[in-house]
């Protein structure tokens, strides 16, 4: 049930997004881009902290109120501190990147930080508490919310009362705080129905301060790689728009379109696209070794990324109606390879000292790469954005490569890995030939909506053929 409620949820993301796209027009909303990426740091900070199996472990309701009361102000401390860092990135981005008025959006980004931990504590605190597993689905129903209110407010905001920029953006944040709201109002208007409990006056021998570091310390790896993960886009937005601008002399409405739609419009799109394949990654069985796992997503996502990268003028016509956004589509597509190889390769590592080595040293490399391979696609005359991308490509692909070779080492089957990389290679720049020489053969034409609907429905099932040809040929 939580996995359907998730998927439900990330497609609601999806259309959300692509409904924006649409509301918004030709407004920019790259100071809300900017923020976000910043928010979507701090949260990853949250994100993995839970205390639904821990107080399984814990006798009486007494301890588990503390102890939820306990996390409950570690956290509002620290979103107060996450916000007095977003007005510091504030003042700091209005001196180094010229840009004005990011105040009252950082604000109302910092504020809405606390919003989403605390929607999940309180929904695992009275799951446990209750008995009642309806309590699980409030982050879900949260995030579902907040993104039916982003897009009235969106609406409102820019088609309706068409306040200034500034006002709008920071408005885009309330869905946040609204959809927080909500969930309070709801769990107030349902106290009656709540599953009760009988209250016992004891308390367990435990030391809380002890217990809530542990709680707060035992996932912590896994939100240092969200953390860093994050870091990648808000260096590349950062980095792109300080180059485009200052070296470049791009026009300004220019490199804030091209950073929104790569990094908000196209990402969003990509990042479903990464959660689908972990589902289908998900299906296979139980005790599939970590490395062949790899292999297994590494093939699937690489062909799904050369059929969409071939169908991509015809999917932004069908998607955004303007088929020149393929440009930057295009190469974000092919990030999804990175991406999903990152994440499925890091749920798999134990090694925590690997992993943190790991980490850094793709970060490091993202920030040491990223400004030359710019000038290199500037000097090819390349769109600078191809860059920015490759460098987030190569960096995660070094990490990726790292966790491999120890994942390989501890491996106790000796098998053929380079036969089985130089195989999927093989049978994907096959599919890449047919798919490129059906071009010639019906030229892409965006002008007509139903036409490039047939066009697509061409490419799929040409694709869908090799591929169930490729497998009865293997059995």
């Amino acid at each position: 049930m939580k996995k359907n409620g998730l998927l439900i949820y990330k497609t609601i993301d999806l259309i959300s997004i692509i409904i924006l796209y649409h509301i918004i027009g030709n407004k920019s909303i790259f100071l809300y881009v900017l923020s976000l990426s910043l928010y979507n740091i701090f949260f990853a900070c949250f994100d993995n902290i839970t205390i639904k199996d821990y107080f399984k472990n814990i006798k009486t309701t007494k301890s588990k109120q503390k102890i939820f009361k306990y996390l409950l102000l570690i956290i509002t401390i620290l979103s107060f501190i996450f916000l007095l860092l977003s007005i510091l990135v504030s003042d700091i981005l209005s001196i180094s990147l010229k840009i004005n008025n990011t105040l009252p959006i950082f604000i109302i980004m910092g504020i809405s930080i606390i919003t989403r931990p605390l929607i999940k504590l309180l929904s695992e605190y009275l799951e446990n508490s209750t008995n009642n597993s309806n309590y699980s689905l409030l982050p879900i129903i949260y995030d579902i919310v907040d993104k039916v209110i982003l897009i009235i407010i969106a609406f409102l905001m820019f088609r309706v009362f068409k306040y200034n920029d500034i006002s709008n953006l920071s408005l885009l944040y309330l869905s946040k705080l609204l959809g927080a709201v909500s969930i309070v109002y709801l769990l107030y208007f349902t106290r009656n129905s709540r599953t009760s409990y009988n209250y016992v006056p004891l308390e367990d021998n435990i030391n809380y301060r002890k217990e809530v570091k542990y709680i707060l310390k035992k996932n912590s790896h896994k939100s240092f790689i969200n953390v860093i993960k994050n870091s990648y886009y808000y260096i590349s937005i950062i980095i792109l728009y300080w180059v485009l601008n200052t070296r470049y002399h791009y026009k300004l409405d220019e490199i804030e379109n091209v950073l929104t739609f790569t990094y908000f419009y196209a990402l969003g799109l990509i990042n479903y696209l990464v959660y689908f394949s972990k589902l289908v990654i998900d299906r296979l069985p139980k005790d599939t070794k970590p490395i062949d796992k790899l292999y297994q997503s590494f093939k699937m996502i690489l062909r799904i990324t050369i059929i969409l990268g071939i169908i991509s003028p015809l999917l932004c016509k069908i998607i955004f109606f303007d088929a020149n956004n393929s440009l930057y589509f295009t190469m974000v597509n092919y990030l999804a390879i990175s991406i999903l190889l990152y994440e499925i390769i890091y749920e798999e590592i134990k090694n925590k000292p690997l992993l943190y080595i790991s980490l850094i040293s793709g970060l490091i490399i993202k920030i040491i790469t990223i400004i030359p391979l710019i000038n290199a696609f500037y000097r090819m005359g390349y769109n600078l954005v191809y860059g920015d991308i490759l460098s987030t490509m190569i960096s995660m692909f070094i990490s990726v490569i790292i966790n491999y070779i120890y994942l390989r080492n501890q491996s106790k089957k000796s098998e053929k890995y380079f036969e089985k990389i130089l195989n999927i290679l093989y049978d994907n720049i096959i599919l890449a030939i047919i798919l490129i020489i059906i071009q010639f053969i019906i030229p892409m034409n965006t002008d007509n909506y139903l036409w490039t609907l047939i066009q697509i429905f061409i490419y799929l099932i040409v694709s869908i053929l090799y591929i169930i040809i490729k497998n009865k040929k293997r059995g």
